[in-house]
């Protein structure tokens, strides 16, 4: 256990451990608390919105949001400070969205909740990815290991909890 420090100065008044200095301990909770709780507090504190989580739900429902009519010519690109970020494949398309802006201002917050975007601009997509084809990848599938050779030939005593855990890892090889 470390000893305790104490400073001089301005807060010479509170005893601080050293481990914990620049930290009030009296915040502290004595309990656990779910992590969906604080964890609104913790994005705040970096300048994170808790609406930004529905930024990626946005981005895979793009075609849905836009409908038929918008979704096949804009591309999600992103967002920067309240400005939506959309491409389109040419001057055309970009023309078409350009006539769209408040239909898709007002889809795009409808669908956020609240008025996440004030602006929209427009770009060329000149071979950059859109958000929309975002992928999360699975993990690859662990291949299952070979059986030992000399698996289930040790000896051991029937009433032993070694024994019953070796009768597991044996019964591990046997399940298919």
């Amino acid at each position: 256990m470390r000893a305790k420090v104490e400073y001089s100065g301005p807060m010479s008044e509170k005893k601080y451990h050293k481990r914990f200095a620049g930290h009030d301990l009296n915040r502290r909770r004595n309990h656990t608390a779910h992590i969906g709780a604080d964890l609104t507090g913790w994005l705040a504190a970096r300048g994170m919105k808790p609406q930004q989580t529905l930024l990626g739900h946005l981005w895979r429902n793009w075609d849905i949001v836009m409908g038929p009519h918008i979704a096949p010519i804009a591309r999600p690109l992103g967002h920067r400070n309240g400005i939506l970020l959309i491409g389109g494949d040419d001057s055309c398309a970009l023309q078409e969205l350009s006539y769209a802006v408040p239909e898709i201002l007002e889809r795009v917050n409808a669908f956020m909740d609240e008025e996440f975007f004030q602006k929209v601009e427009l770009h060329l997509l000149m071979g950059k990815e859109s958000l929309q084809h975002i992928g999360i990848t699975e993990a690859p599938e662990v291949p299952r290991p070979q059986r030992p050779s000399s698996l289930g030939k040790a000896q051991l005593p029937p009433d032993s909890p070694i024994a019953s855990a070796y009768a597991a890892y044996v019964r591990m090889f046997e399940e298919k």
